[in-house]
């Protein structure tokens, strides 16, 4: 490994040991976790986060990508998993520490879970693939982290778009209604969405149709979520408040977003097989 790697190394490691005292909770008092359900539930998308980026290291990465090499991208990836995708949920205020330890706040949970998942699908999209296919040069550990870089900050900015298009605060719902018809429908588009960026940053570089027709779903996925939140609730429900109480369309809404994050991965599948 060369020193550039080594020193990457030793901070992806140093950021794991210091963020997993706090995501698992070591340093809360054993009646926090006792019998509390919710708390389960970020660690299972972990579990889920690593266990893809395995699963791409050992079948799907750069064939340079063995021995130590796997050791450092998958420590890296758990770096980024522990790191990143816990602290931009807190900035937002959900936060693992309180709703979901002190609170066992189920709905908070299950977006906590599916945001840490999502990073985990596109740092193992990132891994997919050759660094350079042509041979005239020499990949490096900063190509996959570019992309990973590139395709979270697509997650971030859809998100937020997302938010900005809920007609009531997505936080408060979760955090004080408990809402969890809100946190599956959040969380389906959360993952839905990073299903979309997952297959645009994996593989060798195919030109830019791959790159658009991930852009075109990732728009699809807005398009219907307008959709769902302006003319869903009145076909669907009579309810004064079509965020409140029993909230069918939002089954609905979930389902039309596995549907269009599939659909894409299915027809990208059809147009580039070998990847």
């Amino acid at each position: 490994m060369s020193d550039d790697e080594v020193i990457f190394l030793v901070l992806s490691i140093g950021l794991a040991l210091i963020c997993t005292p706090f995501i698992l909770g070591w340093m809360k008092h054993r009646l926090y976790l006792r019998g509390n359900a919710a708390a389960a539930v970020p660690l299972l998308g972990i579990v889920a986060a690593m266990g893809w980026i395995t699963l791409v290291l050992q079948n799907y990465a750069d064939p340079s990508v063995v021995g130590v090499y796997q050791l450092f991208y998958w420590v890296m990836g758990l770096a980024m998993v522990l790191g990143p995708a816990f602290w931009v949920l807190s900035l937002y205020g959900l936060r693992i520490s309180v709703d979901v330890y002190q609170r066992r706040n189920m709905a908070v949970a299950i977006v906590i879970a599916a945001w840490v998942l999502a990073t985990g699908l596109i740092f193992g999209g990132s891994n997919w693939g050759e660094a350079d296919t042509s041979g005239d040069g020499e990949g490096g550990w900063w190509i996959p982290l570019g992309f990973f870089a590139a395709g979270w900050l697509g997650l971030l900015i859809v998100t937020a778009i997302y938010l900005r298009s809920e007609r009531h605060s997505l936080r408060q719902r979760l955090v004080q209604d408990r809402n969890r018809g809100d946190a599956r429908a959040a969380a389906s588009y959360v993952l839905s969405t990073a299903i979309v960026l997952t297959r645009a940053v994996a593989g060798d570089f195919q030109g830019w149709t791959s790159g658009m027709g991930g852009l075109a779903s990732v728009v699809g996925l807005m398009i219907t979520h307008e959709f769902c939140r302006r003319a869903v609730p009145t076909l669907v429900t009579t309810v004064d408040d079509p965020w409140a109480g029993p909230q069918p369309q939002r089954w609905l809404e979930a389902a039309l977003y596995l549907l269009i994050s599939l659909g894409f991965w299915a027809v990208s599948y059809w147009l580039t097989p070998n990847l």
